[in-house]
């Protein structure tokens, strides 16, 4: 599931101006030759990107929020659907502020690592979720 919602903001938090905050689903692959560590990450960024981070390697999925500057007024909430995550993963089942950067991730050293999270984000301060995604994640070391 994916999903789209449209805020109307004022420059002080009122109605006015458009706000579009988006969660599309995404799949993140890593892969690394035995011996190596494979490492898949899906970042929601103070700046208002989705991004994917592979070995390291850091590429934007989508802007999640538009315009970006909004982005710090939001909350992402994470939970997993299946799977295990690193322990350097935010946390799962709390909501988290978006004015740090989140990330979940998948590590693996030897064999296929994966895992499937939802993530919802909403409106600091209010309850209602505006979009949210299932992201899976994939390590693989073989």
């Amino acid at each position: 599931m994916s999903g789209v919602g449209v805020l109307m903001l004022g420059a002080g938090g009122g109605a006015g101006a458009a706000v579009t905050i988006t969660m599309n689903a995404a799949n993140v692959y890593a892969y690394n030759a035995p011996g190596g560590t494979a490492t898949a990450i899906y970042q929601l960024t103070n700046a208002g990107a989705a991004n994917q981070i592979v070995n390291g390697s850091s590429s934007l999925l989508y802007d999640w929020c538009v315009p970006s500057s909004q982005a710090t007024n939001y909350e992402c909430y994470a939970s997993l659907v299946y799977g295990g995550l690193s322990a350097l993963s935010s946390a799962l089942d709390t909501w988290l502020p978006l004015s740090a950067n989140q990330s979940w991730r998948t590590v693996s050293n030897a064999g296929v690592v994966d895992a499937i999270i939802n993530v919802g984000i909403r409106r600091a301060g209010t309850t209602t979720i505006i979009a949210s995604a299932d992201i899976y994640l994939y390590a693989d070391v073989s």
